[in-house]
């Protein structure tokens, strides 16, 4: 599942903003470049070895420049790599852009001609590329190249100086992702929203798949790809190891349906030649008919073999898992001091705020991990597991739902007509209050781990969603007049109305079909009627810092203001997607809110150092770079401010930003 929400605020928008309209600068050759030539960073860290902005002159901070890339999506997730002296980025319709990072001045760029009609998984989205080089490389084409995934299911590559597309891989330089998973509902029913991995010569992908279709989804297996030639090197196929090829649903190409899939980032450990997936869960989402597992690798940590696509380990986070709790956050591998020695360890993020502390080698809880007993109710009673994984207090990071804490009381009325409790309570045909939700109090943005200091960075949402099953055999007279194509327009209308007002109130609720199980699903964001703001209370959103050695929170406190959709300066915390920037200066860089603000918080204390005004929101995670150029060294970091549709709240944009002392 990849679909997040942000909250819907119904007060206006504050107006008064800084230009940054920008002029572009005239085309320049490229420069030379230090760090973050991955998404995430070396290691998915978030983190930057520079320290030439630090807490001291972080104050000074100013716009360097602003490049405009003409592609106004419903997201903007991007965060650009650097590599061969050039800053590379894509856009949510697969534009590939090659700057220059000193100025912003654009190189080249690359348009992967997605269908501007075609209907994505989720909604259309590029986070990042990735890139590979030839050992020895002497310049030839395309010894150095750029790797793209694509909304609509191709894997792209092109020459990192040029942009042309590399002949000799696959066809006209692209593989046909979709080939092999099984038919689609629709074009875009399947989809690839994260960079590709790359391990020595392959090129890892796993896909997006709509949430809450069918039972019988597209496959979510995990290819591997010559970066040379765009060959198939292996296949990952997410079913559990007893699953009947022979009888049960499979692709064209052999992969079991229905799968749970890797729409987040991965991570690689070249040195152990491991690559580490973040799973989701199986098809679709919150029912799924008695019989076998198909859960057995969802939601959960899994370590390949990088080079033949071999299982070494895999850990659940969730155990059968019925609430949209895939892992929806790249891997972070870190050394972590254990009894005063240095282990390797996979630090893994969960949207319900859990955080997982593994043996890289093994998938051995280095913190310790408790099963415990969950409530098992409702219709799904008897699929459900009995106990959960469970970390340490300090670990667990999220609230928990508690009726009456609304702001004025505004919910209170429909608190008391729904179930609510810890997280893992059962999602029944009454109307269920998840605190953490499917959001996520952490999502794709992940977290941000300083090595040196033992510090971790997480920013954390509070939105809670309301969700219910609905049972398919009272659903099925209106399904009938709805999907019959000898309906009239009004019949059919008057179906899907006299359906909403008896199954899905309010206005607004998702429903998914979920065909193939006994229950459709209806969920919305939760909150209230008529502020708009999250029924949780405050705060809405949090940054946390957590000591990993002491297994402690150092600090938290709440992130963002509701002046940009409240018009009140008030520091609340603004749900917003994305996560955080650490760096050696000993500074949080951070956007994810719904508020034009970009911030630097003292990792050791929380005070908020500087924050700038930004054009839109920040729903990106930032990185930094240091360029060298005439015999000077400078530090940026840079973020994507481009809103995000869903959140209603203000418009969307295009604008990438970067910062530098004077």
């Amino acid at each position: 599942m990849s679909r997040c929400w942000l909250f819907v605020a119904l007060l206006p928008l504050v107006a008064c903003e800084p230009a940054f309209d920008v002029a572009q600068p005239d085309r320049v050759e490229p420069r030379s470049v230090d760090g973050w030539s991955r998404y995430g960073g070396p290691g998915g860290r978030q983190f930057a070895s520079a320290d030439q902005i630090d807490a001291g002159n972080v104050a000074e901070l100013a716009l360097a420049w602003v490049y405009r890339t003409g592609d106004v999506g419903t997201v903007f997730q991007a965060m650009p790599i650097v590599h061969d002296g050039r800053l590379l980025m894509c856009t949510p319709r697969n534009r590939l852009i090659a700057l220059d990072p000193l100025t912003g001045g654009e190189l080249w760029r690359f348009d992967a001609q997605i269908d501007p009609g075609m209907r994505p998984a989720n909604q259309f989205n590029c986070r990042a590329p990735a890139v590979w080089s030839a050992p020895g490389s002497n310049g030839d084409a395309c010894a150095s190249r750029v790797l793209m995934a694509t909304n609509d299911a191709r894997l792209i590559a092109l020459d990192a100086r040029t942009g042309a597309r590399c002949q000799d891989f696959g066809d006209n330089g692209e593989v046909d992702l979709a080939v092999g998973v099984g038919d689609r509902l629709w074009s875009g029913e399947y989809q690839v929203t994260s960079p590709p991995a790359v391990a020595g010569d392959l090129a890892i992908v796993g896909s997006a798949v709509s949430d809450g279709q069918r039972l019988d989804a597209p496959s979510g297996v995990v290819r591997a790809y010559s970066v040379r030639t765009g060959g198939l090197a292996w296949a990952f196929d997410l079913a559990p190891p007893d699953y009947d090829y022979e009888n049960l649903p499979v692709s064209a190409h052999g992969y079991a349906l229905g799968t749970p899939n890797v729409w987040a980032p991965m991570s690689v450990d070249a040195e152990r030649d491991l690559v580490f997936l973040p799973t989701g869960n199986p098809a679709p989402d919150y029912a799924r008919p008695p019989g076998i597992d198909m859960a057995h690798y969802g939601s959960s940590v899994v370590a390949l073999r990088a080079s033949t696509g071999e299982v070494v380990w895999h850990f659940n986070t969730v155990h059968r898992d019925f609430w949209d709790f895939d892992v929806p956050a790249q891997p972070a591998l870190i050394d972590l001091s254990v009894d005063g020695r240095r282990v390797p360890a996979v630090v893994q993020a969960t949207k319900m705020g859990h955080l997982f502390v593994l043996h890289r080698e093994t998938g051995v809880p280095l913190i310790k991990v408790t099963e415990q007993p969950v409530s098992r109710d409702g219709p799904l009673r008897d699929r459900m597991a009995p106990t959960q994984p469970f970390p340490p207090p300090a670990f667990r990071l999220s609230r928990t739902y508690e009726p009456g804490t609304s702001m004025l009381g505004l919910c209170d009325e429909l608190d008391a007509q729904s179930v609510s409790g810890p997280v893992f309570t059962p999602i029944s045909e009454s109307w269920t209050i998840g605190l953490p939700s499917n959001m996520g109090a952490i999502n794709w943005g992940g977290v941000a781990i300083d090595e040196a200091r033992g510090l971790l960075a997480v920013n954390l949402n509070h939105l809670p969603f309301r969700t219910k099953l609905i049972a398919r055999v009272d659903a099925q007279p209106f399904i009938d007049v709805i999907e019959d194509p000898s309906r009239t327009e009004a019949e059919r209308v008057a179906a899907m109305s006299a359906a909403a007002e008896r199954f899905a109130p309010p206005p607004g609720v998702e429903i998914a079909d979920q065909l193939g199980t006994d229950y459709l699903m209806a969920r919305y964001p939760y909150v209230d009627p008529t502020l708009g703001i999250p029924c949780a209370g405050r705060p809405m959103a949090e940054m946390v810092v957590l000591d990993l050695s002491a297994g402690q929170q150092v600090w938290r406190r709440p992130h963002g203001t509701v002046r940009d959709v409240a018009g009140l300066p008030l520091n609340w915390g603004a749900p917003g997607t994305g996560g955080p920037l650490l760096t050696a200066g000993g500074l949080i860089f951070i956007g994810a809110a719904s508020e034009r603000a970009f911030r630097a918080y003292d990792v050791e204390t929380g005070v908020e150092l500087w924050q700038h005004r930004l054009p839109r929101f920040a729903n990106a995670t930032p990185m930094s770079y240091v360029v060298n150029a005439s015999g000077v060294a400078k530090q940026f970091v840079v973020v994507a401010a481009g809103g995000d549709r869903r959140s209603g709240l203000g418009e969307q944009g295009d604008f990438l930003i970067a910062f530098a002392l004077p």
